[in-house]
């Protein structure tokens, strides 16, 4: 177990047996960082989907123990929190905090009630610009882009967030606990937050325009098979990597296997990007690659696809992620910085991909998460996440990313 504090948040993280040890053992250690005149009044809470189906009995225990009335949250294949990561068993991460009455607001909604929310807060809407909304998603129940889309055009705000990626029920935690829809939380303007978007995966290659053969096939890009400039970009970055040329090299192994390092190499994941129009960032959305057909060259993907809409291939290894993750914590620290003339933030909520859940960075292979490394850039502050089946920034779905988001 890791438990961190600040002046204003506690976050915690513990895995047990069942739901009653793992929330005990939360809240126990939530109580006990306690200080005198702290009174939380908001909580993020996330379980692993080993507790799905207890997610409405936790919600409940913890709204009655912490005092605390607004919640948002959900079920995920792996949580995590300062230092450590869950992955694959009954777990809980979480952060409550104290921000001035009134500057944060919890919202709900399931179906056809998403075009009720403007309703919902209209009231506080009214008193409070708002600045941050997180949002956590069914991505099952409902189309998650139209979801999205919903709560930006009721609520306003910079939208961040993720789609909750239970192997088992798709618990969204707000008000309570639904198995559909949205939950989240928006923030006034005087919520001072930092937040940054890591891709995680490197272009193999510059953009390339398309002409499809129906909405998700590329049958040709710049005019050239999709297959051969796949496998051109592929061997071109092997040898930009590595230093030398793959196929000598396995010639001159006489068939006695792939060399190490272009094994390492080749057990990371291909995948197509879109980049993100009027975007300042060089931003890009990424894609699976859901078919290739070496003998017409044609390559289906999953995206809905225009004609001459620009695409690239990208790569995504252990490596890309570590290397993207640390110069992207590094910035948003160098940009606090510059900004507010000191890093001292209160506290974090991180949301990565579901892929990259488990990932270790250290040689031994065991060693060194995204957790250690947040730790290592941010210090000991309190934090949550979970890991999830879609990441959520500036209102835009993405996948195999990470999301940070600092509360200063």
């Amino acid at each position: 177990m890791e438990t961190f504090t600040s002046t204003h948040f506690i976050s915690t993280a513990a895995t047990g047996e069942n739901w009653r040890d793992v929330s005990k053992a939360v809240l126990e250690q939530i109580d006990a960082l306690k200080t005198e005149g702290y009174k939380p009044n908001i909580g993020f809470l996330y379980i692993t989907d080993a507790l799905a189906g207890d997610a409405q009995s936790i919600l409940t225990l913890f709204r009655s123990v912490t005092g605390i009335e607004q919640w948002s949250g959900c079920a995920a294949m792996g949580v995590c929190g300062g230092g450590v990561e869950y992955v694959g068993v009954p777990a809980i991460s979480v952060l409550v905090g104290q921000l001035p009455d009134g500057h944060a607001r919890s919202f709900s909604a399931q179906g056809s009630n998403l075009k009720n929310l403007n309703q919902e807060l209209n009231a506080w809407l009214i008193k409070y610009e708002p600045m941050l909304v997180v949002v956590h998603a069914d991505p099952v129940e409902g189309n998650p882009a139209h979801i999205l889309e919903e709560v930006e055009s009721s609520v306003g705000g910079f939208m961040v967030g993720g789609l909750a990626s239970s192997r088992s029920e798709h618990a969204i935690i707000g008000h309570d606990v639904a198995k559909g829809g949205v939950s989240g939380f928006v923030f006034s303007s005087d919520v001072a937050v930092a937040t940054s978007l890591s891709q995680g995966c490197v272009p193999m290659g510059p953009l390339h325009e398309i002409s499809r053969l129906d909405e998700h096939v590329v049958s040709y890009l710049d005019g050239r098979s999709p297959f051969e400039v796949f496998t051109e970009e592929m061997g071109r970055m092997a040898e930009e990597r590595l230093g030398y040329k793959p196929k000598q090299a396995i010639l001159e192994s006489g068939g006695q296997g792939l060399p190490a390092d272009l094994a390492r190499l080749l057990s990371g994941e291909a995948h197509v990007a879109f980049p993100v129009p009027e975007s300042d960032q060089r931003d890009f959305t990424v894609r699976n690659i859901v078919a290739m057909d070496p003998d017409t060259g044609a390559m289906a993907v999953s995206e809905i696809l225009t004609d001459k809409q620009k695409m690239m291939f990208v790569h995504r290894d252990d490596d890309t992620v570590k290397s993207d993750l640390s110069a992207t914590l590094v910035a948003l620290h160098k940009r606090i910085q510059h900004e507010r003339g000191e890093f001292k933030p209160k506290a974090a909520l991180y949301i990565s991909c579901v892929a990259r859940a488990g990932v270790k960075f250290g040689g031994d292979g065991k060693t060194g998460g995204e957790m250690a490394l947040l730790r290592d850039v941010l210090g000991d502050i309190p934090i949550a996440g979970f890991y999830a089946a879609g990441e959520i920034s500036n209102a835009r779905l993405y996948g195999y990313t990470g999301i940070v988001t600092l509360f200063l």
